[in-house]
């Protein structure tokens, strides 16, 4: 436990939360065939959501910011959350809403996930819904910035209470160059690096974007190729953990959760890396963003084997 006493919460969470349907299948179907299903779950998911739930059985305060509809799916992707340990006192439920929910295609061979979702509008998060004092008091703010002018909003909170930020990057929408700016630690999709620095390298693109909007370090996540960050001085590469992926769903919502433990641990940014990558390796194990989350004694395991044998 690194958890200290004089916050109410180690990570304050804002952003998806909902429920998965994964269906596992021997491989991607084609348009109208019907294909025989050989494994099938239903799991809470999203990327803060899931992250959270990592870092509270890490033994971490957290609490969860968003909002759902007054539905089944709703009901138990709280419930879920509740029976994590995680604060809920401000996940807001929408009458009439839908909550968020989606269908996920897993792939036997390699565990490639293709994922369906929907969103009601009608649960986006608020800024009137932001615990701007829990904010303040956090020792940290995870964001995935799905809901632009409350994550914008929250940030510039956080910073202006010396809470670092660390942003779960994955869409470019309408304000998301605001919220970059306004983050401390920028941890990106491979394909979001793309999206901002067309063209370049991994490696150049978060150097772009740490030249464009100066957080403390960025990240971008390789998935099997590992990850690579920029501190502003030194370019960092970490490998991935060689591991059988069951499926790869949530992987990055483990590697984000991995980062922040990690980061509230005091690790040099090199070993934030490492630690990611092992924690976000062996969640692929099993079908499902949370069915697989390693205990922190099974990633520093791995970490000092340096690598798993298929």
């Amino acid at each position: 436990m690194i958890s200290g006493t004089a916050n109410p919460f180690d990570v304050v969470g804002i952003g998806l939360n909902a429920i998965d349907y994964l269906c596992r299948v021997p491989r991607y179907p084609v348009p109208g065939e019907k294909l025989r299903m050989t494994g099938f779950a239903r799991q809470g998911g999203g990327q803060v959501a899931t992250a959270l739930v990592a870092l509270s059985r890490w033994g971490l305060r957290t609490k969860y910011v968003g909002n759902v509809g007054d539905d089944e799916h709703g009901r138990l992707s709280l419930s879920l959350l509740r029976d994590e340990g995680i604060d809920l006192s401000h996940a807001r439920t929408v009458p009439g809403a839908s909550s968020q929910f989606a269908v996920i295609l897993v792939q036997d061979d390699s565990g490639e996930r293709t994922i369906l979702w929907e969103r009601d509008a009608r649960i986006r998060i608020r800024p009137e819904d932001l615990p701007l004092e829990e904010i303040r008091a956090a020792r940290v703010l995870l964001l995935d910035g799905h809901d632009v002018p409350p994550s914008v909003a929250a940030a510039r909170t956080a910073r202006e209470a010396g809470v670092p930020v660390v942003l779960d990057a994955e869409k470019v929408q309408e304000g998301t160059f605001d919220l970059l700016a306004a983050c401390d630690h920028i941890v990106a999709s491979s394909g979001f690096v793309e999206r901002l620095a067309p063209g370049l390298h991994p490696e150049e693109g978060v150097r772009r974007i740490h030249e464009r909007f100066a957080p403390e370090t960025s990240t971008a996540t390789l998935g099997e190729r590992g990850a690579v960050g920029f501190d502003g001085k030194n370019l960092h590469r970490a490998p991935a953990i060689r591991v059988k992926a069951a499926d790869t769903t949530g992987a990055g919502d483990i590697f984000h959760a991995g980062f922040l433990f990690a980061l509230l641990s005091g690790k040099p940014f090199p070993e934030i890396l490492s630690f990611s990558n092992a924690a976000a390796g062996l969640s692929c194990r099993a079908v499902g963003g949370r069915a697989a989350i390693p205990s922190l004694e099974e990633i520093e395991a791995i970490r000092g084997i340096g690598k798993l044998e298929k």
